[in-house]
Formats: C-alpha cells, sequence, structure tokens
C-alpha cells in the first residue's frame, strides 16, 4: 500500500480518507484508504467496529478488496505501550466513502 500518512497523522484522533490511485486499485473498483491515528489500547476496538462495517456491507462490489492493518508511528516521541499511537487503516470501496465517515462520526470514534 502507498503511504499517504500526511505530517498531520501524528495526532490522537486525527481521521483521513483518500481515493487510491488507480493503478493501485482494481480495475473497475475505485478504492478508499480510511486512516485513523489512536492510542494502541483502541485498536481492538476499532478492529471490531471495521470487521462489523465489512460484514454488514459484504455485498457491496469490491468488499471483497477490504483490508484492515494497523502500523505504529515510528516516531521519538511516541511513547510505548498501550499509549503508543497507531495508524489504523482500512481499505474498502470508494462507493462506501460517505458511509463510512458517517459511521465513524457517529459510531467508530472514541475519546483517546
Amino acid at each position: 500500500m502507498p503511504e499517504l500518512s500526511r505530517h498531520s497523522m501524528h495526532k490522537p484522533g486525527t481521521s483521513q480518507w483518500d481515493v487510491l490511485p488507480s493503478k493501485v486499485a482494481e480495475p473497475g473498483v475505485p478504492i478508499v484508504l480510511m486512516q485513523l491515528v489512536y492510542p494502541a489500547s483502541v485498536l481492538p476496538h476499532l478492529r471490531g467496529k471495521a470487521r462489523d462495517f465489512r460484514a454488514e456491507y459484504a455485498e457491496t462490489p469490491g468488499m471483497d478488496l477490504s483490508r484492515i492493518w494497523d502500523v505504529r508511528i515510528d516516531h521519538h516521541l511516541n511513547p510505548t505501550g498501550p499509549f503508543a499511537l497507531h495508524i489504523f487503516a482500512m481499505t474498502l470501496p470508494a462507493s462506501l466513502m460517505e458511509t463510512s465517515i458517517r459511521a465513524y462520526l457517529q459510531d467508530w470514534s472514541v475519546t483517546p
């Protein structure tokens, strides 16, 4: 996956959605990369919400291409342990971009 994180992607609660370049996505299925910044202690909550979202919209064309992962932010000021900041990422069909933003704002977001 391409590195799309911006410099602001080091603050807890930061979120962004980016449409991936067509050379990365499958032909005919635009893909969106959702990125959220949260401490490690919140990752199980986000993984559960992402799995539920993927299951709810499983019939959406392109959802079979959906992937979920996280990566620790590599910065000397990032703490360790449960407070270490991670970028939680999920790819999903672009047709679900607005739906995923609403789901995040209404249900997924947590106070770190």
